[in-house]
């Protein structure tokens, strides 16, 4: 028994066991170690190779896209392969006594997670959060994520359509800079996998769109949507997003979110998912 620091009880402490809690991929979906680490924002300078060089990433494929997951040196993947088989109908051949399988379906694959040292409180830290991000991911690019998002408020409206003036993004414009002399990359085959991605986004550059939000400002605001999100307007004052990714998707809609934050006074806003306000009793002049 270990006595809290408050001195209000006394209880042994419990573990959640994240990191070592299993995943299960389905077999539309690949893992891929990648030897380093994961590009968050090509227009900043990256940091040394000595000092990184510990860090690499994990390229999650699956039917819904690719999310990139970075992985730390000291967490290992443990595959666990499955060697039954599921829903599989035996049938008897009368040429032969054989027997032939018909609508296999393989089981899907278990991964686990490990540590070198789970003592040392940064790698038992790192096994959780690795463990949660991979796991996002994996369900992402099998299943995909949403947030719905609403708005209370008189006149205020959404709608999506056509971008006339596509722009590039952050990370398209970093790499359109790119040169022999001054490369914001420092390892060659990361800044080739980054190219190849970009240039296949270049492609379906006429195809952006933009969200237009009127929210009571004087004049309508546009937002791009970003690369892997599905934005979709089912009524008026409802916004669905969809991707793979669940940063991005949560970081776009929190950039529609601050545009009009809920007020406690009307209950007006933009509000995320489930959120809620609590409403305050009107100021007395």
């Amino acid at each position: 028994m270990l006595a809290s620091r408050n001195g209000l009880h006394a209880s042994t402490s419990l573990h959640s066991h994240i990191g070592s809690a299993p995943l299960y991929l389905a077999p539309t979906t690949k893992l891929t170690i990648l030897p380093f680490p994961p590009m968050v924002d090509p227009s900043k300078r990256q940091p040394p190779h000595h000092l990184t060089g510990s860090v690499t990433s994990i390229k999650v494929e699956g039917p819904l896209g690719t999310v990139i997951v970075p992985l730390r040196d000291f967490v290992k993947l443990n595959w666990e392969e499955a060697n039954k088989l599921v829903g599989s109908k035996k049938k008897q051949q009368t040429t032969n006594s054989t027997q032939q399988k018909a609508g296999e379906e393989a089981e899907p694959r278990k991964l686990t997670l490990s540590v070198d040292d789970a003592t040392i409180k940064i790698q038992r830290g790192t096994w959780g959060l690795t463990r949660a991000i991979l796991a996002n991911a994996i369900e992402g690019v099998q299943e995909g994520h949403t947030i719905k998002i609403r708005m209370v408020g008189v006149g205020y409206r959404a709608a999506v359509d056509d971008d006339p003036f596509p722009r590039l993004d952050k990370f398209e414009e970093a790499f359109a800079q790119l040169s022999e002399k001054y490369s914001i990359v420092g390892d060659e085959e990361q800044r080739n996998f980054y190219l190849r991605a970009i240039s296949k986004s270049n492609d379906n550059l006429r195809k952006k769109q933009r969200l237009s939000l009127r929210l009571g400002y004087s004049h309508p605001v546009f937002l791009p949507v970003p690369r892997g999100i599905s934005c979709t307007t089912p009524q008026p004052t409802q916004i669905v997003l969809k991707g793979a990714d669940k940063e991005a998707l949560g970081l776009f809609a929190a950039n529609i979110r601050k545009l009009r934050p809920p007020e406690p006074y009307k209950g007006k806003g933009v509000f995320v998912g489930d959120e809620t306000i609590k409403l305050k009793a009107a100021r007395k002049k």
